[in-house]
């Protein structure tokens, strides 16, 4: 279980200013109790419901899993 003193609110905020500069005023994080390895995520909230864009133990490398499923899912595209 994920306690509040689990994260540094210093580096929660950066990852929102990170998230909002990505995809703007709907970029957001959240954290997955579920997933012990990769409970940390980024994406964006449209419509009350969170669209992840990528997830880690880590900011940094939920982040980093972002950019991967977004060059993934444009070689996808291009494929077709």
């Amino acid at each position: 279980m994920l306690r509040d003193e689990d994260i540094d609110p210093s580096s929660a905020d950066a990852a929102i200013a990170e998230a909002r500069r990505r995809w703007g005023r709907a970029g957001a994080i959240s954290v997955a109790d579920l997933y012990a390895r990769s409970r940390l995520l980024v994406g964006e909230l449209r419509d009350g419901r969170f669209w992840i864009h990528g997830r880690g133990a880590t900011w940094d490398a939920a982040f980093a899993d972002a950019d991967a499923r977004a060059v993934r899912a444009s070689r996808r595209k291009a494929s077709h």
